[in-house]
């Protein structure tokens, strides 16, 4: 008679054994849920039956055995926490004469017969205990002790201790637990205490390497990662944020601190001049534009590959360093979720000192004093005479700072997500919502964030998995650079305090002086909401795949994927822009840009794996590609004349009202590629590795027969720890060598550069006499060149990986040397031709450097443990050739009409990238630079020798900024430019340190920068009054500090003793210099860039277990975040890490400029983080 247990219930019936086990196995298909989640076991000394029924609560399976089979077993102790099924059975049944089998989630239980159980011992058996720790001498429960050789082994109890049946005396035991070194002892004796040593966590962790995954002890090229609990605790929307600082050779840019700012991420320089230096991004198998919009609460790692032995998996589109990122998968067993919150207050860290209400209004006059009795009326008409000015000393003025972005902004995230499953089926669900207010009043970024992810077995060879991902961005509020009519320098330059008039004389013909008019005495709250703008996207990803184990070892796997996306851009120009005053009549203007594109990708791989256990490991993988993206329209739509009063809401709703403009619809052609790939990863006694990788791809964005491209690699590694004369070196845990060369390319370039194409005229030119022609002209925009083909980058690295002292000290160094060669370059083509330039494969460019990463393990006890982990990286870029010239010359166009056609950057053979060109300054004009003064011409007359200046027509007088004349020819001119600063850094780096003690956790990351230099336009702009009419500037320029002309009483000194004796010690230079005259680029406004920043300051608690499991919760902790705490630099402006830009067309050649850029901010964060 069997007894057979199904969850609590029991019946005993008497049925032929095949007929019971038949019957139960049929129901238990139909009807079982089987949970593969871990067991947690406390039964001390209870009858195996209590438990049995324990595993089948858990579990949902059922045992079976013959009635009475338990009736003389002993008690048995079971004490065992998140252990796998077998895990609990062998700790079971070491205890009892009994065997096991799970039979189709049946356990099947019968006598012991020799020679058939996994705990059968021999006639004679020997009883073994003992205990197993850690260094410690903490016990480790859940042990697995084997006897070598059989089948006899025991799990450890929750002390450490075991008991084990061995058939020998001297048998030899192999003692294995999770995250410790697998150790083998030969027994001495009946008793014995086992210390096993911890492994290097970060030699077993799973690094995705392109379309497979290798353990990182096993890795031949070079790739950093950042894992998933590491970006748990750092409280920011966006991913590519989180990176800063934490990689080396991986420097993370945010060009601003707007909401939804574009974040840069450079992998180890690049060395695009044309293209883009971007790295490919792949979420999940499926490449994206950036990684900005994932959530960093639904991310498991993010894997950067960085040289040809990992990134030529990717061909053509790896050169630039390849970003992966894998969000949480699907797991079976109990349903889990989880809820990650946190509300979060944003500020400005720092403000610049402005002048103070009394200090402008004197600096206001003395200007107009400068420059004519008109100026002179006009301001008293305004402000008041001269003996009123003091009244302004008791006004407090308004801090328009504080006002613009000042104020606290509000922000939050809301994660939640739930996964479980059973052995068969498995599924994810993560749902994360962001709404981010900016610091701006007018600014805001929202997003919502669903990714759901199913796999199924369908059979133990047949495997089934989708994944489905929509991110919904929407980013609100006027733009703070590159053309938008509200600036961020508006907080500085509008005027702290309004006259004692509102009379004032000004010319609106003058467009640039009417808008700077409007600019200094229009509220600039008011202005950034003539400025609006509203950018929504809709992102749809769906992914699908199949894996079919064809045979043993051999695997095919089949992925289909889809994305589309919609983006909308909606902007409107009030009735105060320049826009709306030049194109629509003073009255408003709207625009609509619609976006509609998709992308689709099909991969199929064929693995193989073979491991005879003989020391030789193979692994092969073969593949093939088909991708198309982009394929989709534009349409664009623009309206005007609508009511001045009218909001940008109403406008949108009403666009069919105003004016029609422009109405343009364009089709996006897809750029396709079909690719072919491979690779070979061979071991010898995990000692060896070899790597070979090649991919071969055909593009559309290129002309016929230069379509096609192989890019290979291959690499090595040797451990050299394995090897024999490395047993006594002890403090060596492990230590591999590798290397690595390979050809990766770049096609993230214009997919029609091969092609001519033509453009219509703006306008239809006069038919025959009065009669109007219907038509428009075309005209040809570019010249064929089907000799374009994508740029290769040359890539070549030596590594080491090395963990010291029992792992307490693990790293990373890497040297490596990357050339770029057929760079798209503007090269000059023969006139005839119809065009004077044209982009050619011919340019060349390198980048070398130096990686190092350590971490460090500290302390590690059981209620405390401490460690730190520091990284830096070193490169070097250089320009190795251009199109046959040595020097080439750009502009950054950050001031507007004036210096357009002003370079301001310079490229020139065996330098590096991003030179800074301009002025050398060397101080002011003193009084002894000058002989006498003409009151008629209202001109100084300069001493013989002294270098005359009129740039930008400034009219040379004592007190004037004074620029080197480095050629010597007694004038300052353009041939007195030269480099005065590098935008690219020396160094770059971070460092933490993290700390738990009991239930607290505390953590503290730096990320610093070292030796880059920043043009600061401001530094130049906010202290000087140019094209203004009443802005405020920089304290720095205040009366006491300033080169001035007007003595206490408002006395306009001319005379050159007097004004000796006014300016016995200025510290800088009149800001009234220029007047109208245009600004220039001088190395006073080159800053170091160098700063040493404390990123993220965390503390948190979880509440203890024992706790926290009476309300059923497997987790609560609590946190408080400081992000951006403080940064330690010589720089003047708002923040260093800054990059912005005007020149759309060479924008990584001009880097380093901070134009108007939005503050970067601190804030402070309270969160939660909960389990069920």
């Amino acid at each position: 008679m069997l007894s057979i247990v199904f969850g609590k219930a029991s019946f005993k019936r008497r049925f032929s054994l095949t007929t019971i086990v038949l019957l139960t196995i049929a129901y238990l298909h139909a009807s079982a849920k089987v949970s593969a989640q871990g067991i947690t076991l406390n039964e001390k000394n209870v009858p195996v039956e209590k438990v049995f029924r324990e595993i089948t609560r858990q579990t949902g399976l059922a045992f079976f055995y013959v009635e009475g089979l338990l009736a003389n077993a002993n008690k048995v102790t079971v004490v065992i926490n998140n252990a796998t099924l077998d895990q609990a059975l062998t700790l079971c049944f070491s205890q009892l004469p009994f065997t096991y089998s799970v039979v189709d989630k049946t356990i099947v239980v019968k006598e012991k017969v020799p020679g058939n159980s996994p705990v059968a011992t021999k006639a004679d058996p020997v009883q073994v205990t003992g205990k197993i720790t850690g260094a410690d001498r903490t016990g480790l429960p859940g042990a697995t002790i084997v006897e070598k050789g059989t089948k006899n082994k025991a799990l450890s109890r929750e002390d450490g201790s075991f008991s084990l049946n061995v058939s020998r005396p001297d048998a030899i035991l192999v003692v294995s637990y999770i995250g410790f070194r697998s150790k083998e002892v030969v027994l001495s004796g009946t008793s014995i205490n086992i210390v096993l040593q911890e492994e290097n966590k970060s030699m077993n962790e799973v690094v995705v390497i392109g379309y497979q995954s290798v353990q990182r002890k096993d890795l031949t090229g070079t790739v950093s990662s950042v894992s998933g609990a590491q970006l748990e605790k750092i409280p920011v929307a966006s991913a590519a944020e989180a990176l800063t600082g934490r990689l080396p050779g991986v420097q993370v840019t945010t060009v601003d601190g707007q909401p939804g700012a574009e974040i840069v991420i450079r992998v180890r320089g690049g060395g695009s001049i044309t293209g883009s230096n971007d790295p490919l991004f792949i979420v999940d198998g499926f490449r994206v534009s950036n990684i900005n919009d994932i959530a960093p609460s639904d991310i498991a790692s993010i894997d950067i590959l960085k040289d040809a032995a990992t990134a030529a998996i990717y061909g053509a589109a790896g050169a630039n360093g390849v970003v992966i990122v894998t969000t949480k998968s699907a797991k079976g067993g109990k349903s889990i979720v989880t809820y990650n919150g946190f509300v979060q207050a944003r500020q400005l860290p720092r403000k610049l000192d402005v002048l103070s209400p009394y200090e402008f209004v004197l600096a206001q006059y003395e200007y107009a004093r400068l420059r004519s009795q008109g100026d002179v009326d006009n301001f008293t008409k305004y402000f008041g005479a001269f003996d009123d000015l003091e009244l302004y000393k008791y006004q407090k003025g308004t801090d328009w700072q504080k006002k613009l972005y000042g104020n606290p902004a509000w922000s939050q995230q809301h994660n939640i997500s739930l996964t479980g499953g059973n052995e068969k089926t498995k599924f994810a669900l993560n749902y994360t919502y962001n709404k981010e207010a900016g610091l701006i009043p007018s600014n805001s970024y929202t997003r919502n964030y669903l990714n759901f992810k199913l796999s199924h077995e369908v059979s133990k060879s047949l495997k089934l998995d989708l994944a489905i991902r929509y991110t919904h961005p929407i980013t609100n509020g006027a733009g703070s650079a590159g053309g938008a009519s509200f600036r961020i320098g508006d907080g500085i330059t509008t005027r702290p305090v309004n006259g004692i008039a509102d009379m004032i004389i000004i010319d609106p013909g003058n467009s640039e002086d009417y808008e700077q008019f409007l600019r200094n005495l229009i509220n600039p709250l008011k202005l950034s909401e003539q400025d609006y703008r509203r950018a929504v996207n809709r992102v749809f990803n769906v992914n699908s795949g199949v894996s079919w184990s064809l045979a043993k070892n051999i695997t095919y796997r089949s992925e289909y994927s889809l994305g589309m996306s919609f983006a909308e851009n909606r902007r409107y120009y009030g009735p105060l822009t320049g826009t709306a005053r030049n194109e629509g009549g003073n009255l408003p203007l709207g625009e609509i840009t619609q976006t509609r594109l998709q992308d689709y990708r099909w991969t199929n791989t064929l693995s193989y794996q073979l491991d005879k256990g003989t020391g030789h490991n193979l692994n092969f993988l073969v593949g093939q590609e088909i991708l198309a993206r982009g394929k989709g329209f534009e349409e664009y739509n623009r309206a005007k004349y609508f009511n001045a009063d009218i909001t940008p809401e109403k406008l949108f709703a009403t666009m069919n009202l105003g004016t029609p403009d422009i109405h343009t619809t364009t089709e996006i052609a897809p750029e396709k590629t079909a690719s072919f790939f491979g690779r070979v990863i061979y071991q010898y006694n995990e000692k060896y590795i070899f790597n070979v990788t090649a991919r071969y791809d055909g593009s559309t964005q290129f002309a016929p027969g230069k379509q096609w491209g192989m890019f290979p690699a291959a690499s090595l590694a040797w451990r050299v720890s394995s090897e024999e004369f490395m047993n006594n070196v002890k403090f060596v845990s492990d230590l591999k060598l590798r290397a690595s060369y390979g050809a990766v390319g770049n096609n993230n370039i214009k997919s029609d550069q091969w092609r001519v194409l033509f453009a219509s005229s703006s306008t239809r030119p006069y038919g025959a006499g009065d009669v109007p022609n219907p038509y428009y002209t075309y005209a040809s925009t570019q010249l064929t060149n089907p000799d374009v083909k994508w740029e290769t980058t040359i890539t070549r690295d030596v590594g080491l990986d090395f963990d010291l002292f029992n792992n307490k000290l693990s790293g990373t160094l890497d040297f490596y040397h990357n050339t770029t060669k057929d760079l798209l370059v503007q090269s000059a083509i023969p006139q005839t031709t119809g065009f004077s330039t044209q982009q050619r494969n011919i340019g060349q460019t390198s980048n070398r450097g130096v990686e190092l990463a350590l971490s460090a393990d500290i302390i590690n006890k059981k209620d405390f443990q401490l460690s730190v982990n520091f990284n830096v990286g070193i490169n070097r870029a250089r320009i190795d050739k251009l199109d046959g010239v040595d020097e080439r010359s750009f502009n950054s166009n950050w001031a507007g009409t004036d210096l357009k056609n002003i370079d301001d950057y310079r490229l020139i053979v065996g330098r590096t990238i991003g030179l800074m060109y301009g002025y050398v300054t060397e101080g002011m004009y003193g009084v002894d630079d000058f002989s006498g003064y003409d009151p008629v011409s209202r001109k100084y007359i300069a001493k013989e020798g002294v270098p005359q200046q009129d740039l930008g027509g400034i009219s040379l007088r004592p007190g004037v900024l004074k620029l080197k004349d480095l050629d010597g020819n007694g004038a300052i001119d353009a041939e007195d430019r030269t480099i005065i600063g590098s935008a690219l850094p020396k160094a770059t780096g971070g460092f933490g340190i993290n700390t738990t003690y009991k239930g607290f956790d505390l953590a503290a990351f730096f990320n610093w920068v070292y030796g880059n230099k920043i043009y600061n336009t401001g530094k130049i702009s906010f202290n000087m009054l140019y094209r203004t009419s009443y802005g405020n500037i920089l304290n720095t320029s205040n009366y006491a500090s300033r080169f001035h002309y007007i003595d206490a009483g408002g006395k306009l000194v001319t005379d050159l003793q007097e004004l000796a004796a006014l300016n016995p010690d200025p510290k800088i230079w009149t800001p009234f210099s220029m007047g109208g005259a245009a600004p220039y680029f001088h190395s006073w406004a080159v800053e170091d860039g160098s700063f040493l920043r404390l990123n993220t300051l965390s503390l948190g608690y979880s509440l203890p277990k024992k706790l926290i499991s009476k309300a059923a919760l497997s987790k609560f902790r609590i946190y408080a975040t400081v992000y951006n705490a403080f940064v330690r630099t010589k720089y003047s402006g708002y923040d260093p890490e800054v990059s912005t830009t005007r020149n759309n067309g060479y924008n990584q050649l001009v880097p380093g400029v901070d134009y108007s850029a939005f503050p970067k901010s601190r804030s402070y964060t309270m969160g939660v983080n909960v389990a069920f």
